[in-house]
């Protein structure tokens, strides 16, 4: 059950570079959205683990299992989960009460209550064995008391004299963004995000020219996730938006969603500002399920004219 889920929710999106944010995962939006090829790799890192574990693995190669899964971190948390569903079903005793400490530790650190909420349903997910039934009562009763928490902490969050962020207007949040820096424009970018109207993406936007490079991430990611909850035909208008920071975070979004922008995605190909064309580029990608066409990073504008040619090209021909 676990699986399926997870093959819905780890939408495949081609590899990106170290300069593009990463779409929030739709079960958890503290966490990035994954490529199907790292969730295997992950998984691989578990099952290599437990055959560790269990002693089938040993010598060089135990030790290499042991250290990858110890390196693991907080995005690994959905095949950790399978894992220790797996893994509690085995006679051995080991892999899931060390996997289940893993788990602990990083849901116990956890801000995301949709992620707390989500592993609190599905730890012991077709755990039939009765062995690890203490262990899978422990992670759900700690998923729900970090819940709890971090739901009272977040309803009491505010700045310094100030009242509730939750109980702020739009105006005063923007307002506030304009003058807080650090953790605690963080914390007021986080509530603004909630919010719906212009005013929330105009200031995610302001706040990706900061040059702190922790806010600019977390805007970054904010107006990504802020995206994401747009319908369709609203997305779509974001397209045309004359600031570049909104066209490549709207192909982001659209990307994970595997939308079939094909002519849109084209249009943005020659785009001036690079990171929209290579946004556009990575969408069109993935929606040709292969053929890479190009533009190349840093390209000049004849050569993303061209590229931009190519898949036109092969968009009309895709569509007869």
């Amino acid at each position: 059950m676990l699986s399926s889920v997870l093959a819905l929710a780890l939408t495949l999106v081609p590899a990106q570079d170290a300069k593009t944010p990463r779409p929030p995962h739709p079960l958890a939006p503290s966490l990035p959205m994954l490529t199907d090829k790292e969730y295997k790799e992950i998984d691989a890192v578990i099952e290599r683990f437990i055959q560790y574990d269990i002693g089938k693995t040993k010598g060089a190669e135990g030790r290499k299992a042991l250290t990858d899964f110890l390196a693991l971190g907080p995005e690994a948390v959905f095949p950790l989960i399978e894992g220790f569903n797996r893994a509690a079903n085995l006679e051995h005793s080991c892999p899931a009460v060390l996997i289940a400490k893993k788990l602990s530790r990083i849901l116990g650190a956890s801000q995301d209550i949709e992620l707390l909420e989500y592993a609190r349903e599905n730890i012991g997910a077709d755990v039939t064995a009765k062995r690890h039934m203490n262990v899978v009562k422990d992670l759900r009763v700690g998923c729900m008391l970090r819940k709890t928490y971090v739901q009272r902490m977040q309803a009491t969050a505010a700045l310094p004299g100030q009242k509730p962020l939750r109980t702020m207007s739009i105006d005063a949040l923007v307002s506030a963004a304009g003058k807080e820096k650090g953790p605690n424009l963080k914390m007021v970018l986080g509530e603004l995000e909630k919010r719906n109207g212009p005013k929330v993406i105009d200031t995610l936007v302001m706040a990706i020219a900061k040059p702190e490079k922790d806010i600019k991430a977390a805007a970054e990611s904010l107006l990504i996730r802020h995206l994401s909850r747009m319908s369709a035909a609203a997305l779509k208008t974001k397209l045309q938006d004359e600031r570049p920071e909104v066209r490549a975070a709207v192909l982001i979004v659209a990307t994970g969603r595997k939308l079939a922008w094909g002519q849109e995605f084209i249009d943005l190909v020659p785009d001036t500002d690079d990171r929209v064309s290579q946004a556009a580029r990575r969408a069109l990608v993935q929606l040709a399920r292969g053929p890479d066409f190009g533009p190349e990073a840093n390209s000049s504008p004849t050569e993303r004219s061209a590229a931009a040619g190519r898949w036109r090209d092969w968009w009309s021909k895709r569509k007869q």
